[in-house]
């Protein structure tokens, strides 16, 4: 189990740090300009990049989950991948945000995306941390 769940995180932080890549305004050609002439990325991009901070750990602890390891190591892994989960979903949505035309391609696509892969790393998660159990309490009912 640890091993499909680990693989899966793996496959959602992949998804994680590539999508905003190709689905942000930027990527689209679209920027503000500024009074001054200047043009800069829109929210979008910010979120973006900050998104490839939470896709890097994440997929970093589906790897360390492929590999057989102590109970509190899981434990822990569990903790990280359920906290980078909620990152990815705060992110678009409350944190940085996304542009506020409902039509630009990262309301669309980026956002509803991420929310997904965040949920689904959270339940991916969720699975680790329920296997990883308390290595006492088997050993109390193996000597019963």
């Amino acid at each position: 189990m640890n091993r499909l769940m680990g693989g899966l995180i793996i496959l959602l932080a992949l998804v994680i740090g590539i999508v905003p890549a190709f689905t942000d305004c930027q990527s689209q050609g679209r920027s503000l300009t500024t009074a001054d002439g200047r043009s800069i990325p829109m929210k979008c991009h910010w979120t973006g990049l900050a998104e490839i901070g939470v896709a890097v750990p994440l997929g970093l602890t589906g790897l360390f989950n492929l590999r057989k390891q102590r109970k509190d190591t899981s434990r822990f892994l569990a903790v990280f991948g359920l906290a980078s989960g909620a990152l990815a979903i705060l992110f678009p949505t409350v944190l940085i945000g996304v542009c506020g035309n409902p039509d630009m391609i990262c309301n669309m696509i980026m956002r509803p995306t991420m929310i997904a892969a965040g949920i689904l790393a959270i339940a991916a998660s969720a699975v680790l941390f329920a296997n990883a159990k308390d290595s006492r309490s088997q050993a109390v009912s193996a000597a019963s």
